[in-house]
C-alpha cells in the first residue's frame, strides 16, 4: 500500500511510524502531529489492508 497512488501523505506518514514495538493511537498521532480521530482512521484503514496489527488497544506493523 505504501507504493500506491491512493495512499495519502497521512497514511504513509502513519504507516512510516508504526513499527514491531505496539503503540496507541494517541502515541502515533502526537508523532505524526494528526488529530487522534484522524490517525485512528488511518490506523483502521491499514489494518483493513493487513498491514498493520490491532491488539490489546496498540497497533503494530505487520511483520
Amino acid at each position: 500500500m505504501q507504493k500506491q497512488p491512493y495512499m495519502t501523505a497521512e497514511a504513509k506518514a502513519i504507516f512510516n511510524e508504526l513499527s514491531n514495538t505496539p503503540a496507541t493511537a494517541r502515541e502515533i498521532a502526537e508523532i505524526a502531529h494528526l488529530s487522534q480521530a484522524r490517525c485512528q482512521f488511518i490506523l483502521t484503514q491499514l489494518v483493513m489492508a493487513g498491514l498493520a496489527i490491532y491488539q490489546f488497544g496498540c497497533y503494530k506493523r505487520r511483520q
